[in-house]
């Protein structure tokens, strides 16, 4: 079962990974979202997998294995046991002079060994003992982290609903005229890359790479653009700030520009012989169409970050260590049997 979760896990984050990078920006609220599956889904595997224990009895003491490491326990220091039920599942508790052991009895096929070789030690057991929080994925530390953790991500899931990114403000465009050095390169999506883009080179501006991503490829019907070739007209908007750094040279880029496809200017707008193929408002459109598909990530962000609150705060409200039960906290019907004797 753990493998399978884990192998479904890793698939799920994968995925959502993909899409927060499939195009040229990365798309905070999907990589928002996707870390936080990815980091909900580790949690519940570690959770899970505390619950790996077994125990293997010997002469003198017991050795405890869960996760990755094991802990032996003597008999010496073990000073009472109990069975507690929790949900219709057994418990064994061994309480000792460091931390207690709580062992559930499904996951022991040694269980009545166990109890017999504490029997055999003259332990003493005790009744309705209670199941200690003492890991450390469950206590109070754990639930202030997902408390703060949950919360910054609800308001991060509201801000990005009510306001989603902007648009492409048309004023801060400019628009230039060339002629095609080459056809355009047309890559349409496939099993590796699932969104398209088209690559405009001119014979004015050589060594760029007017790109149109994949919001705008989704606004243009590409077969528009199979018989253009070397010397077809066109009209093409970029950003006046990428006009400046990358054509003109008149600004300073930033570490991204001089770093990261310097090459490469992005297209908002393409008019080809005369007739407009993509316009400001059309890409706009496009974006908003793909801004509102990602609102279902908001509903699957807000259900994590109300889950891991609500966890947390469970695991904050309960005690971090439970005292002993004495021997004074008897139940009710013996210690009323004892009085009617005395």
């Amino acid at each position: 079962m753990i493998l399978i979760l884990f192998s479904m896990m890793s698939v799920i984050s994968f995925y959502i990974f993909q899409h927060a990078f499939a195009y040229r920006y990365v798309q905070v609220d999907v990589l928002v979202a996707a870390t936080s599956l990815t980091l909900f889904f580790f949690f519940i595997l570690l959770v899970t997998m505390q619950g790996f224990k077994a125990v293997d009895i010997y002469e003198e003491q017991l050795t405890v294995k869960w996760r990755f490491s094991s802990r032996m326990v003597d008999k010496s220091e073990i000073t009472a046991y109990g069975i507690t039920t929790r949900k219709q599942i057994n418990y064994v508790i061994i309480k000792t002079t460091g931390d207690d052991v709580v062992l559930p009895e499904l996951l022991l096929n040694n269980f009545e060994d166990l109890i017999h070789q504490l029997q055999l030690w003259r332990i003493k057991q005790k009744f309705e003992l209670p199941i200690t929080r003492d890991a450390r994925f469950e206590n109070r530390g754990t639930g202030v982290i997902l408390m703060i953790v949950g919360s910054f991500l609800l308001g991060f899931t509201i801000k990005s609903v009510i306001s989603p990114e902007f648009s492409v403000d048309g004023s801060k465009l400019i628009t230039l005229s060339g002629q095609l050095s080459m056809p355009p390169e047309i890559k349409v999506p496939s099993s590796k890359n699932a969104y398209g883009s088209i690559q405009l080179y001119l014979i004015e501006y050589p060594g760029i790479n007017f790109n149109i991503d994949a919001v705008g490829f989704n606004s243009i019907n590409a077969k528009q653009l199979l018989g253009a070739g070397r010397g077809t007209p066109v009209e093409l908007s970029v950003l006046k700030h990428e006009y400046a750094v990358k054509i003109r040279k008149t600004e300073a880029p930033g570490y991204f520009e001089t770093n990261y496809q310097w090459t490469t200017i992005y297209t908002y707008s393409l008019t080809m012989n005369g007739d407009p193929l993509l316009t400001v408002d059309s890409y706009n459109e496009s974006k908003h169409s793909l801004d509102n598909s990602n609102k279902k990530w908001s509903v699957l962000i807000a259900i994590i970050s109300i889950s891991m609150f609500t966890y947390g705060f469970i695991l904050y409200r309960q005690r971090h260590k439970v005292p002993l039960t004495s021997a004074k906290t008897q139940p009710p019907v013996k210690a009323a049997a004892e009085k009617i004797k005395g």
